[in-house]
């Protein structure tokens, strides 16, 4: 009788043991899912944006032509250059 109550104590200790590793990953994972959700909305508000801009770009393209367009090219590479230069020689 007495080592089936040691047995049942030491029993009794693992599932606490274990229930507290339980709410530890809970814990977790219910911040992470947070994250997760925050991550998500940023992700499709990027996402919005980058389809409204390139809607626009598209509309400036079609109303440029070919010399806009050529001058647009043109002068996204010299913007480039600038940029490139800016950041990686200064």
């Amino acid at each position: 009788m007495r080592q089936q109550d040691e047995e049942l104590d030491e029993l009794s200790e693992s599932v606490q043991r274990i229930g507290g590793v339980g709410l530890t990953i809970h814990e977790e994972l219910s911040g992470q899912e947070r994250i997760l959700n925050d991550l998500s909305l940023e992700m499709e508000t990027t996402s919005n944006r980058l389809d409204f801009v390139q809607k626009r770009v598209a509309m400036v393209i079609k109303k440029a032509g070919i010399k806009g367009q050529i001058m647009l090219i043109v002068f996204l590479i010299v913007l480039f250059i600038i940029l490139f230069v800016l950041v990686f020689l200064t």
